[in-house]
């Protein structure tokens, strides 16, 4: 069985070959956009994609029309932003994808060369992966541009919240979800036929159809895809058209279709897990950067910072090397002291590194985007983050909550006002 890739970003990357004689077939505009076309071939190669991300998961296929209705619906939306993206003059510079790129190896366990190699056997490229990834960056970058500047948080939001909530239980939830669009401005016969249609959808699955099957054919969100799946959120992730509903649904109930301003919502809650304080492991360190630069290269880099590690064995003063080499202006000053240093606040190659030393073990050089870190350990411990915590955690899961309820309205508020002429049906 062919290995299926796995990429962050929700990046659907499941390296196949296209069907045999695609490459035969006639080019054509299957949809125009405003001012860019979408090409039939380029649809095939996605829906190629998603066929093999949906048997991945062990989801039936739906009939192929229907999947590429699917396929080229999001393909017009992504369209679409990255439209704005251009206007707004939004960029993604090398040394951002080429981290991703190889995030993405690293997550399927390879090296960058062996992850090339292993998209050339399955029949594409990495500048094709390379020109995905980029696309994907840009329309997260158009989202929080357009959509984080509406988001604000209250005091009063967050006391309200604390008062509400038990902040330490840390309930998360694993969904899927099922949506039956409306227009913006729907007249009531479309309301009801939402409604109706959602109903039916739900009777369906009490029936026994897989909920992940029929939200692949049907759906309208952007999972759809991946057969709805959400993955896991906690209780202040939820949208907002979900928050007082799910904490009370059991594992494998389907909700009553919910209405937003985008339609009729159905949610699966999978499972659910999580109880007791927030507790996380936090270490104190101190570090010194030697960033390359062009009159020091890489190899120079790496030299003076092997050299560095020398003297501090040597018996040297970690804080005095810190202020004379460090490159990294916000600690060099305090002698390369970062403080206490919480999961997911340093780049992956830094934690890794810092989480595998002992208290007071100093590290070989370890290469980041940034450049060479000797890291020393000085202190761990184990936080309570439901105390001194607490509001920053609460204020950032409003934020997340009223931003995905943003960022749904704000899709279909630039799908309105888009131009397309969808002409799949065409012969």
């Amino acid at each position: 069985m062919r290995k299926t890739l796995i990429a962050p970003l929700g990046l659907a990357f499941v390296l196949a070959s296209l069907p045999a004689g695609a490459a035969e077939l006639l080019d054509r505009v299957v949809a125009v956009v405003n001012k860019d076309a979408i090409m039939q071939s380029d649809m095939e190669q996605r829906v190629t994609q998603a066929s093999q991300q949906l048997q991945s998961r062990g989801i039936n296929l739906p009939p192929r029309d229907v999947l590429e209705r699917q396929v080229l619906d999001r393909m017009v939306n992504e369209q679409i932003q990255l439209q704005l993206a251009e206007q707004a003059n939004l960029s993604i510079d090398d040394t951002q994808l080429n981290a991703t790129l190889r995030g993405i190896a690293k997550d399927n366990g390879m090296s960058l060369e062996a992850f090339a190699d292993k998209l050339e056997q399955d029949g594409m490229s990495l500048a094709q992966v390379r020109d995905q990834v980029r696309r994907e960056l840009l329309v997260q970058q158009i989202q929080q541009r357009s959509v984080a500047s509406r988001v604000r948080i209250s005091d009063r939001e967050i006391d309200r919240y604390l008062n509400q909530q038990n902040v330490g239980s840390d309930v998360q939830y694993h969904l899927a979800h099922l949506l039956v669009a409306l227009p913006q401005e729907p007249t009531p016969d479309q309301v009801k036929a939402a409604r109706a249609k959602a109903d039916s959808l739900r009777q369906q699955i009490e029936q026994g159809t897989d909920f992940a099957q029929l939200a692949a054919a049907e759906s309208a969100g952007s999972q759809a895809l991946s057969g709805g799946d959400l993955g896991w959120r906690s209780g202040g992730e939820l949208p907002t058209v979900f928050a007082e509903v799910i904490p009370n649904m059991q594992a494998g109930q389907v909700s009553e279709p919910l209405r937003s301003a985008s339609g009729y919502h159905l949610v699966k809650l999978i499972e659910k897990r999580g109880a007791g304080k927030a507790l996380i492991s936090q270490t104190r360190a101190r570090h010194i950067l030697i960033q390359p630069n062009p009159n020091l290269s890489d190899q120079q880099a790496l030299e003076r910072a092997e050299s560095i590690r020398r003297r501090l064995l040597g018996g040297e003063d970690f804080a005095a090397l810190a202020q004379e080499f460090s490159d990294d202006k916000g600690s060099s000053l305090k002698g390369g002291e970062l403080g206490w240093v919480s999961p997911g606040q340093t780049v992956s190659s830094f934690e890794t590194a810092m989480n595998g030393l002992d208290v007071g073990e100093i590290s070989q050089p370890v290469k980041s985007r940034f450049g060479y870190h000797i890291i020393e350990v000085e202190e761990r411990r184990q936080q309570d983050v439901t105390n001194s915590s607490q509001r920053d955690k609460v204020r950032k899961t409003l934020f997340q909550r009223k931003l995905n309820d943003e960022l749904e309205a704000w899709q279909q508020q630039v799908r309105a006002e888009a131009y397309v002429d969808n002409r799949l049906d065409e012969q």
